[in-house]
């Protein structure tokens, strides 16, 4: 059986892409407070369609501690590229784009290539922006 993106996410998936590659100017984003630490983050669902070679993963805070720099990592810097550090041993650190769900209180979506990261429903993980 072929792993699949639901219909939801893939049309949520288009409506972003679509407005990360109309070309328009970005306004200058205040930075993340605390950004260099990372935030403390729960994968909720991950889909790798291996066709497209993409991997979306659905994600919201860890814990507690992490709604306030993660609202603001998520309002402040939608459509950017941030660094991921799973909590394994030989996961290393990845690169992808992290988009708000408007639509999904304090949830967000990652995209990345379909070999990483090693991510499962359920995996904790670090989220920051990505060095310039």
């Amino acid at each position: 059986m072929r792993n699949r993106i639901p219909k939801c996410v893939a049309a949520v998936l288009v409506l972003l892409l679509a407005g990360a590659a109309d070309g328009a100017p970005r306004m200058a984003r205040p930075p993340m407070p605390d950004s260099g630490a990372g935030v403390a983050c729960r994968a909720m669902e991950v889909h790798t369609d291996s066709a497209n070679h993409m991997t979306v993963v659905v994600f919201h805070q860890a814990d507690e501690a992490s709604v306030e720099a993660l609202r603001t990592l998520l309002q402040a810097h939608s459509g950017e590229a941030v660094e991921v550090n799973v909590d394994t041993a030989a996961s290393g650190t990845w690169r992808g784009t992290v988009f708000r769900l408007k639509s999904c209180f304090g949830r967000g979506l990652l995209l990345f290539p379909a070999s990483a990261p090693p991510l499962k429903e359920g995996s904790k993980f670090l989220l920051r922006l990505a060095a310039s």
